[in-house]
């Protein structure tokens, strides 16, 4: 009887791991948020709608006037430079993998003008 309640909950187990998008290609939902006021920058991921996963990087993001800059559902990134005059640059963009997803973030800082454009310390790239 054991045998049989091993492989009943493994398969009820699987069961589950699938239908919670787990065991495969994820299908969560990630965003940037990004507030100008006080330069700071969230990132979130694995949420179950693109909806929450908005809310949840305005909410770590945690200022009055963060705006989502970026949905993604692979993977996100953030980087940040500056412009010649000292001016705050800030983008975000998404690829199939965390390396890729901050090298074009890196590309589109600069493609706005920003020097010294790099990923943000303590905001790694995220992957649903």
């Amino acid at each position: 009887m054991k045998k049989v309640w091993t492989w009943g909950a493994a398969l009820i187990a699987a069961v589950v791991l699938v239908a919670c998008g787990g065991g495969g290609d994820s299908n969560g939902f990630g965003a940037v948020a990004v507030s100008v006021s006080t330069k700071k920058i969230a990132i979130s991921s694995e949420s179950l709608t693109q909806s929450s996963a908005n809310e949840s990087a305005r909410d770590e993001c945690d200022a009055s006037d963060c705006t989502v800059i970026l949905q993604f559902e692979e993977c996100g990134a953030a980087s940040q430079g500056v412009t010649a005059s000292g001016a705050w640059v800030i983008a975000a963009a998404a690829g199939n993998t965390a390396f890729d997803a901050q090298t074009a973030a890196n590309a589109s800082c600069s493609a706005k003008g920003g020097t010294g454009c790099a990923a943000i310390p303590n905001l790694e790239a995220q992957c649903n």
